[in-house]
């Protein structure tokens, strides 16, 4: 009797013993995390590691080690937006960006609307519970609880920095409840620690450096085909639809994991259909992606099925006679940009460069818009008897000419071409676009961020979009 006694005991004690070393069978709940707190919200298996399918891996996230001091686990199921990203993670710069962005996007199963945002963001981020009126402003971690009226829409990617109030600008990931004063404080600067950008950290929560460079790296990957783009310029003009600071925000993706509630947003949001933001799950992929400089490797060429939808690329020289179209870079060197003559092209003007114009396709797909909502320009390219080409603005009738000015190449629009300019461009195909010069030695093209460049500057072929 006392041996069936000790074996009953033995055995008892060796299940408790296996109950302990197992977490995911603890009912334990620590009242000062956020995770343990908001179970119903999110799941442990969702935040600590996720798998990366195409490598046989697994990678644990940075936040398993510094965001959880518990090692309790929540028994919800997972999250029905899958967090694991199966990516090729050898790509890099933009086809990492183009492969990632075309994943969240079939994470995504709903949209809402820019009213809305605000309501799903508090309860995104709702504290002590997932049913909690109070909810943890952004810039905040849980020792600032705030309720609806004290707080407003914040566009961490600014509203007038090419946001507005659809696409980008309705996405709850990128729109934050944030309190009032703060949201005024801020502007539209970009992030940083300069004099003329606005530091997270002001708000007396030094991590929230990291959420905000996370959500701005979301927005640059999720909506790079309408224009948003990283740069280390805070001095940009809005028109250029770019934030940062990138170097800044690279630093801070490294520097401050994820934060609790940061992974339950993240969940919460996933849950309820928006998708969810890699960057959180993994924040090494950002480095996939950019370097200090920029995006690793630069632009790479628009393939059509950019503009499947609306413009398409011409490839065929004997196509463009009388044809309108929308000039744009292959220079790999630089960012890819599409070209104008916007407002400051002013009669005859000159010297006077193109400039690059961020722009995208409009809702009926039959023509680009740039920043500023007016109908990016067409060129018509019109053959003459000796088998080159003018190239003519539809906007005023006026023609561009090549000219050379000092050192410069130069482009100049008008009746007439200035300087001992010339009209006829000489124009050839490459298999990386369409190559164009004129009588006056000048390349129609961009090269290293700006057009023209000097005497020496190689051509860069460009493409036509019509």
């Amino acid at each position: 009797m006392k041996t069936k006694n000790i074996s009953i005991i033995l055995t008892a004690v060796a299940l408790i013993l296996s109950g302990c070393n197992n977490p995911r069978t603890s009912s334990t709940v620590t009242s000062s995390s956020i995770e343990d707190s908001t179970s119903s919200v999110v799941s442990s298996d969702s935040t600590a590691s996720s798998v990366d399918t195409s490598s046989n891996t697994t990678t644990s996230s940075t936040t398993s080690s510094t965001t959880s001091s518990s090692n309790t686990t929540s028994n919800s199921s997972t999250p029905s937006g899958d967090p694991t990203w199966n990516i090729n993670i050898s790509l890099r710069g933009a086809e990492f960006r183009n492969a990632l962005q075309t994943l969240m996007a079939g994470k995504r199963t709903r949209t809402t609307t820019y009213s809305e945002c605000k309501s799903i963001g508090a309860k995104a981020a709702a504290y002590p519970n997932a049913n909690s009126s109070t909810f943890v402003p952004f810039y905040h971690d849980s020792s600032r609880l705030a309720t609806s009226g004290e707080c407003n829409r914040e566009h961490t990617w600014p509203n007038s920095r090419g946001t507005g109030t659809e696409g980008p600008g309705a996405d709850p990931f990128i729109i934050r409840p944030t309190l009032t004063s703060e949201n005024t404080d801020r502007g539209n600067k970009f992030y940083g620690t300069g004099s003329s950008e606005w530091d997270p950290a002001s708000c007396g929560f030094e991590a929230s450096r990291g959420e905000s460079a996370r959500v701005i790296l979301y927005a640059a990957t999720m909506y790079y085909k309408e224009g948003l783009s990283l740069s280390n310029n805070p001095g940009d003009s809005t028109s250029l639809k770019t934030m940062g600071t990138l170097s800044t925000l690279l630093a801070w993706n490294t520097t401050y994991a994820p934060t609790p509630i940061e992974i339950q947003i993240n969940n919460y949001l996933s849950n309820q259909g928006y998708g969810r933001n890699p960057f959180v799950d993994h924040p090494e992929y950002a480095t996939y992606i950019w370097n200090n400089s920029g995006l690793i490797g630069g632009e790479l060429p628009p393939s059509e099925d950019d503009f499947k939808n609306g413009l398409n690329i011409e490839s065929t020289l004997g196509n463009i006679d009388g044809k309108e179209y929308v000039i744009a870079s292959s220079d790999s060197a630089s960012s890819f940009s599409y070209f104008a003559m916007d407002n400051e092209a002013k009669a005859d003007n000159l010297p006077w460069y193109i400039k690059p114009i961020a722009c995208s396709v409009n809702n009926d797909k039959t023509k680009l818009i740039a920043n500023n909502g007016a109908t990016l320009k067409y060129y018509k390219f019109i053959k003459q008897s000796d088998g080159n080409y003018y190239i003519q603005s539809k906007e005023n009738s006026k023609y561009l000419f090549g000219y050379i000015d000092g050192t410069h190449y130069s482009i100049g629009l008008g009746s007439t071409p200035t300087n001992g300019g010339s009209l006829s461009w000489n124009i050839t195909t490459s298999s990386k676009g369409f190559v164009m010069k004129n009588a006056a030695n000048v390349y129609l093209e961009y090269y290293n961020g700006s057009f023209c460049g000097y005497k020496n500057a190689p051509s860069v072929p460009i493409y036509l979009f019509h």
